[in-house]
């Protein structure tokens, strides 16, 4: 188990008011993820803690009473309050897939929060660069990352608005 909690803003819609400047990615494979957490659907006064939080008390670790649910789940219920200090939850172990999706994710997710004129001032070319190497999945990488074809539709469409978004501040 990891202690520590994913950092979920990139697969939040931009809408999203809970997650401000999320990225509207999909979960795909980060979707089964386990986590554990003491109040997963916010059904007790207190806040979500992970299992190794010092909030807990009396006792540290998983314990029989705490939820096991999907990162998907997680997200899905707005109720859950997690705890300021450990983020609510922690996550079992996650494949090589997994992280290399996170990554992924978390690469795509940098150009998505910039404007047209940070572009500009922060050298486009590096940003260019990755969207190609992020926007042409292979097909085992799709298959590896997406359980359905429409969250890749999802990922190449996103790319692609940052690619016309990325040609039209450098034009301008």
């Amino acid at each position: 188990m990891a202690m520590e909690q994913l950092d979920l803003e990139p697969f939040a819609s931009d809408a999203d008011g809970n997650w401000p400047g999320g990225s509207g990615l999909p979960l795909g494979v980060l979707a089964s993820v386990q986590a554990y957490t003491t109040d997963a659907a916010g059904r007790y006064q207190s806040r979500a803690h992970s299992p190794g939080c010092a909030h807990r008390r009396p006792y540290g670790g998983v314990d029989r009473q705490d939820d096991m649910v999907t990162i998907e789940e997680l997200l899905g219920n707005e109720k859950f309050d997690p705890c300021s200090k450990c983020g609510g939850y922690a996550v079992r172990r996650i494949s090589d897939a997994q992280v290399a999706y996170y990554r992924a994710a978390h690469r795509l997710h940098n150009p998505v929060q910039l404007s047209s004129s940070d572009y500009r001032r922060s050298g486009s070319w590096k940003y260019a660069r990755t969207l190609d190497e992020l926007s042409d999945l292979d097909t085992r990488m799709q298959e590896a990352w997406f359980s359905c074809r429409g969250q890749a539709r999802q990922w190449r469409r996103i790319t692609d608005r940052l690619r016309a978004e990325l040609h039209g501040a450098a034009s301008t």
